[in-house]
């Protein structure tokens, strides 16, 4: 595995730097291209192409990208697959009014699973970013999609998941809500016990773009089969009292809320590669890939982010490293639920 990065402010020359650098390896299978959101991604994707030829292109725009430059620069990483890994691409569109179908379209496509000792599926969909959130497959830029790719090796696979929220005050029940809405905790309204817990200024609900910056570090905690799953809160409802949530909450969950500091969301980062390391089982790492949440990026603010970083490369040693910060994340080892907000994944590669 290779990874190619490049700030260049032309999206052509990035696409075709990144893209050369991660093709330095045999026998490419795979490309995957991590751009911001301020390229012009129909030109950075002709730049790919141009270099890449005949091999498969998946990937997205983000909301800062990972790669072997600490700097924190608007760019575009490229991750380069080589060798004999088995690798079958999909897509699929209309996710907003046919999540279920989509996801059915893009598990048949990837069919049959590769037959090798371990195998991984990378799914990148659209977000709650808006016009900011793209998919690409080849050199098509998709919105309202989910683009995967299911990655067959004989080497093991690493996978952790963390997120170093700290849980605050007492449990309580959601005893109302409905879809992504939660409208009462303990029978009372919702953004009133949110509001209060926090002590937030007054009247800040009436200020959407304040709601939103606030509850970017005070996201809900949601324990599911023992284990606490974050739910980003986006927004609030005044007229109704109720807590708008990147996911449900359903009637009857144990919730708390939840505060960060850059102190746990460091140990959450390293915690979170150390452990997808040690899965390998002492197999030498071939890369380490991180899908980090934009949420923890601003609990840990820039100097932050460089130190994580520099954890994320102490952990990937010599070998490559590549990721981006994301709107939500999708982490499974067991189970059907795999959904998670403001949470690190990683995932190390032999």
């Amino acid at each position: 595995m290779r990874v190619g990065q490049s700030e260049d402010a032309d999206p052509y020359e990035a696409g075709r730097a990144a893209t050369r650098a991660a093709l330095d390896l045999p026998e490419p299978r795979l490309l995957m291209v991590f751009a911001s959101f301020e390229y012009d991604l129909a030109r950075l994707l002709a730049g790919v192409a141009e270099v890449a030829g005949d091999v498969p292109v998946i990937g997205c725009s983000t909301s800062g990208e990972i790669g072997p430059r600490p700097e924190q620069a608007n760019g575009v990483v490229v991750v380069g697959f080589g060798g004999a890994f088995h690798v079958t691409t999909a897509y699929a569109t209309g996710l907003h009014d046919g999540a279920r179908a989509v996801g059915e379209t893009v598990a048949k496509a990837l069919l049959p699973l590769p037959p090798t000792s371990h195998r991984v599926t990378v799914m990148l969909t659209d977000s709650l970013a808006g016009d900011t959130s793209r998919q690409f497959h080849g050199q098509r830029i998709l919105q309202d999609s989910v683009v995967a790719v299911s990655i067959g090796t004989e080497g093991p696979i690493g996978l952790s998941i963390r997120h170093g929220w700290h849980l605050r005050g007492d449990a309580m029940v959601v005893t109302g809500s409905t879809g992504n809405s939660v409208h009462t905790l303990d029978d009372r309204p919702a953004l009133d016990v949110y509001l209060d817990r926090h002590a937030a200024p007054a009247g800040i609900e009436h200020d959407p773009a304040a709601f939103t910056a606030f509850a970017l570090t005070r996201p809900m905690a949601l324990a599911r089969r023992g284990q606490v799953a974050i739910r980003h809160v986006l927004g609030a409802d005044p007229g109704t009292r109720s807590l708008i949530c990147a996911a449900s909450l359903p009637k009857g969950a144990a919730a708390w809320l939840a505060t960060g500091d850059a102190a746990a969301t460091l140990a959450a980062a390293d915690a979170a590669c150390a452990e997808a390391v040690e899965e390998l089982a002492g197999v030498p790492l071939l890369a380490l890939l991180v899908f980090d949440c934009a949420g923890r990026r601003g609990v840990l603010g820039d100097d932050g982010c460089v130190e994580e970083r520099r954890m994320m490369s102490a952990r990937a040693g010599t070998s490559p490293l590549a990721g981006f910060y994301t709107y939500g994340e999708i982490a499974r080892t067991r189970g059907v639920n795999g959904y998670h907000n403001q949470t690190i994944v990683a995932l190390a590669l032999s």
